[in-house]
């Protein structure tokens, strides 16, 4: 499913993460990669001055839309007000919508309607919505200044890229999943923190330490069993099962086995109390900060993207670290393209759409305001920009980053109909919790659906 683009992020990061314990900013990797600060000239239709394409049309008005918090909203409008700055001709409306269930409803809509935004965030899904979407590969080197090594990372446009070579994502930066915990909250119980790359079984007994010297009422895990499909696929992948890959134009190697042994081990822990019961976990959503069982301080360790840590820092009080998923088996882990921003083909301007998107991704000033919030940047203009500013944060996802540097694989395609596999997934999930389903019933629905969803 949504997978990582290489070990090369890896070791830009590692270099990365060095320039941030120095006493200034290291220089930009190379002089090329200063090269969109020399500007063309201006135009009378509101152009750059400050190393961006010049505008050739009239004054026109965008729509973006995207799916997050408020914090990514505001820093969002903030980075909007900085375009518009930049070409003053351009106005950008945003629409956030908050999760991606309501988000991509909408998006659903609005796209049936011909009312959809200009530019449309996406995740892993955008396959699925390839028939809307503008090919960007005309706007290179004219309006997206994203077609060098030295102004973005190449490997970072392949998961928005057809299998005909057609790019129609451009990717908003690189994530991982992480698992993140209450570092006061294990502290005050009197436990190690935990270690990174320890096995699952490793896991699971450190989750019973912990369980023993926690309150009554306060798990050791969130319960991740099915709220999370990258999860699943990441265990699948771990044992040489991988839910989808890229094989043959699209092949499943998904067994029944290997699914029994998913849903076994997580209604093990929920026997032995290293979960929530089902109406607990029923009670948080785990789509953000607003509905976590880790920030309500239910449970020590929890489940979430690497760009989320920040946000989940921000609505707590207790100290938060993060430590890698655990290993085991065949290479498994995945630095993902974490969204990507397409243009709607029938968009009323598309050079300006494509200029936005451009100055999203490879202005500096843009990438001082995103920070980290939509994933590591693809481009080391910006990454240098911002590698001065770093925080705690920060620094503890590179160091994740670091952790898993031998366990990483390339990024492949999401399953088909993606969004309605995470809908029925967690149907699925809760029947066991609640005792509907067995864990043989569930396995057997799983690997149904997913032969069902492949070939639809």
């Amino acid at each position: 499913m949504r997978k990582i683009y290489t070990i090369t992020l890896v070791a830009l990061l590692v270099v990365m993460l060095v320039a941030c314990a120095q006493p200034t900013p290291t220089p930009a990797p190379t002089q090329a990669a200063a090269t969109p600060t020399t500007a063309p000239a201006a135009t009378a239709t509101g152009a750059s001055s400050a190393g961006f394409p010049a505008y050739t049309g009239s004054p026109t008005t965008l729509r973006l839309a995207w799916w997050g918090n408020n914090t990514r909203a505001t820093i969002t409008q903030n980075v909007i007000k900085l375009f518009e700055a930049a070409y003053p001709t351009i106005q950008v409306k945003g629409e956030p919508n908050g999760g991606t269930t309501d988000y991509f409803q909408i998006i659903n809509t609005q796209l049936a309607a011909n009312n959809a935004p200009d530019l449309i965030q996406f995740g892993g899904n955008w396959p699925d919505y390839q028939k809307y979407l503008e090919p960007l590969n005309g706007y290179l080197g004219k309006q997206l200044l994203i077609n060098t090594p030295a102004l973005f990372d190449q490997t970072a446009l392949a998961p928005g890229t057809s299998a005909d070579g057609k790019l129609y994502c451009v990717s908003l930066g690189t994530n991982t999943l992480i698992l993140a915990y209450n570092k006061t909250m294990i502290g005050t119980a009197g436990v190690a923190l935990p270690k990174d790359n320890m096995t699952w079984d490793e896991l699971i007994a450190y989750g019973k330490a912990l369980k023993a010297k926690l309150p009554n009422g306060v798990w050791p895990f969130v319960d991740n069993s099915t709220n999370q499909a990258n999860y699943i696929s990441y265990f699948f992948t771990q044992q040489g099962t991988s839910i989808w890959t890229a094989d043959n134009g699209g092949k499943s190697y998904a067994t029944i086995d290997t699914a029994k042994k998913w849903f076994q081990m997580w209604a093990d822990m929920r026997t032995e109390g290293l979960i929530p019961d089902a109406d607990t976990t029923a009670a948080y959503g785990e789509t953000g900060t607003s509905n976590s069982a880790l920030v309500a301080g239910k449970a020590a360790i929890g489940l979430i993207w690497s760009n989320q840590l920040a946000a989940y820092q921000a609505a707590m009080t207790d100290k938060l670290g993060a430590t890698t998923l655990p290993s085991g088996g065949q290479k498994s882990y995945i630095i993902q393209m974490s969204q990507c921003l397409g243009i709607n083909k029938a968009s009323k301007n598309l050079e300006a759409a494509a200029l936005f998107l451009n100055f999203f991704v490879t202005s500096p000033k843009a990438g001082a305001v995103l920070g980290t919030d939509r994933g590591v940047p693809a481009s080391p203009v910006v990454r240098t920009a911002i590698s001065g500013q770093s925080t705690a944060t920060d620094a503890a996802i590179y160091q994740i980053y670091n952790a898993i540097a031998d366990r990483t694989i390339p990024q492949g395609p999401n399953l088909p109909n993606d969004q309605e596999f995470v809908n029925q997934l967690k149907l699925i999930g809760q029947g066991v919790a609640y005792g509907k389903s067995t864990v043989d019933q569930a396995s057997t629905d799983l690997i149904a659906l997913i032969n069902r969803l492949s070939t639809k």
